[in-house]
């Protein structure tokens, strides 16, 4: 059945179900499928990612659509062991996965009479890392993962990834000329690149364009008319008005994991802060930081204006809030657009019309604009047993028309700024004419070997402030003492 309370989007859910009864025969060649509406009532979802998975299962051979008639199991070809090769793909987020099997399905569709198979590992976010680590030396060690931006540095570090400007030079050094110049950042270890980026995200303010429109309002640019706006949308007519329960929400603790580092240390920024130095030392001006958090601990304790159990949310309740109309702002990322889609029932325009994404507010309107730079990142394990393939299906997915296709399909930006420009010409979606720009304005969270210790310490400097009403002078102390530890 489907889980709404999984990390895992509701289509994908879907997809792996229908999927599983196919493979089991339970759904037999020729059988014909539900319709698209039989299973909204069925599954008690919205037809969004119900058409998300048919199209995902037909682009891998699963199923046929005939127009007016009705989709039906397809007899999928099966190639011989002998020219079958299985490709271990660990997924960070599934939502990317759709593109490597799109390069798999491109490359089997272009080698007649060999075959790849992608075996996809998608653990659970808290369980990647040991997943990952566990699995080097091992006979289940990935081929290809994708992870985060931040865990290149840690992971090329400890040797685990090849060197693509070793391992073809021209390639790596093509790739590198067209990325997005914070994505260039982000993604080269001393001057060598480890990984593909193959999508790129910022941080910023999702509000409720329908409804600020409706009382004549504006999305904050500072930190006083955010302020002002939380007061207003927590008046109770302004509550019996559009049935939302809370005024914003956002992840305030260790159980939202990186999400809370991501979201919240562009206010740092903001105030001037730049959190870490280079080797990872707390910064020696602590007067920003104690400005951000005093000012997010207004918002969090001292008005309340946050849902009183948002300490135990998982990441993933943050958009789900937003497209449920409980809350009529939250932080959030690009990445959440299909999320909030899926789990709203949206369509694109509908989407564009309803919700507004601008960057988050600053202490006053003269500080310049910030977000946090994120995206996915597909680099190839150095013990893999196949290197080269692995390689040739990556190079497959930068294609233009591939990336392209994926980008447009579902509303992300790209890394490579070539690609960003065709999707903002011609204006293809409001939603990347919106976007795309606000990369200039992204920074990249701190590259450090050792940054998984020094996420979970900043991550619980928040949680002490916004949890458990530790004194914003005391966490500060007590974090810099912990990352002095730590850097040695």
């Amino acid at each position: 059945m489907i889980d709404r309370n999984s990390p895992l989007p509701i289509y994908y859910q879907l997809q792996q179900l229908l999927k599983e009864q196919i493979e089991s025969n339970a759904l037999k060649v020729g059988d014909q499928l539900p319709t698209e509406q039989e299973m909204c009532a069925q599954y008690h979802i919205s037809r969004a990612p119900v058409r998300q998975a048919l199209h995902a299962l037909t682009q891998e051979g699963y199923i046929y659509r005939q127009a007016g008639v009705g989709t039906f199991v397809a007899e999928k070809p099966r190639a011989s062991s002998e020219q079958q090769v299985t490709l271990r793909f660990l997924a960070y987020d599934v939502r990317w996965a759709a593109l490597m099997e799109r390069a798999v399905q491109h490359w089997n569709t272009i080698h007649s009479g060999h075959n790849i198979r992608l075996d996809v590992i998608i653990p659970s976010q808290s369980e990647f890392h040991q997943t990952l680590c566990s699995s080097v030396g091992s006979d289940n060690v990935p081929d290809i993962i994708s992870i985060d931006y931040v865990w290149i540095a840690r992971y090329a570090q400890l040797g685990y990834l090849l060197d693509l400007d070793e391992m073809e030079p021209d390639f790596a050094t093509r790739v590198k000329s067209e990325l997005e110049t914070p994505v260039l950042r982000n993604n080269i270890i001393k001057g060598r690149l480890y990984g593909l980026p193959i999508q790129a995200d910022v941080t910023g303010f999702w509000y409720r364009r329908d409804w600020f429109e409706a009382e004549g309002l504006n999305p904050p640019e500072t930190w006083d008319e955010w302020l002002t706006l939380l007061e207003y949308f927590s008046r109770d007519s302004i509550k019996a008005r559009y049935g939302h329960r809370w005024p914003v929400a956002f992840p305030v603790s260790t159980t939202t994991g990186e999400a809370t580092l991501n979201l919240l240390l562009p206010f740092i920024w903001a105030a001037g802060g730049t959190l870490l130095d280079k080797e990872g030392y707390f910064t020696t001006d602590e007067r920003p930081v104690f400005q951000a958090l005093t000012f997010l601990r207004q918002i969090v304790r001292e008005r309340h204006y946050l849902p009183d159990d948002v300490a135990s949310f998982h990441w993933w309740n943050i958009p789900h809030l937003l497209a449920q109309d409980k809350v009529p702002m939250t932080l959030g990322g690009t990445y959440e657009w299909p999320a909030i889609s899926e789990e709203s029932g949206w369509e694109r325009e509908e989407m564009t019309r309803r919700l507004g994404f601008v960057p988050i507010p600053r202490p006053n309107a003269s500080s310049a604009p910030v977000a946090s730079l994120g995206g996915t990142t597909w680099a190839i394990m150095r013990h893999s047993k196949q290197r080269e393939l692995s390689l040739e299906i990556l190079k497959m997915a930068m294609e233009p028309k591939i990336m392209l296709d994926f980008c447009e399909r579902e509303l992300q930006i790209s890394s490579l700024q070539p690609l960003n420009q065709r999707l903002i010409e011609g204006n293809k979606h409001q939603w990347m004419q919106t976007v795309v720009p606000m990369l200039a304005a992204a920074r990249p969270r701190p590259m450090l070997e050792n940054y998984v210790q020094t996420s979970n310490f900043i991550q619980r400097m928040f949680e002490m402030v916004f949890v458990e009403d530790v004194p914003v002078e005391t966490a500060i102390q007590q974090t810099k003492c912990a990352l002095k530890l730590l850097v040695g």
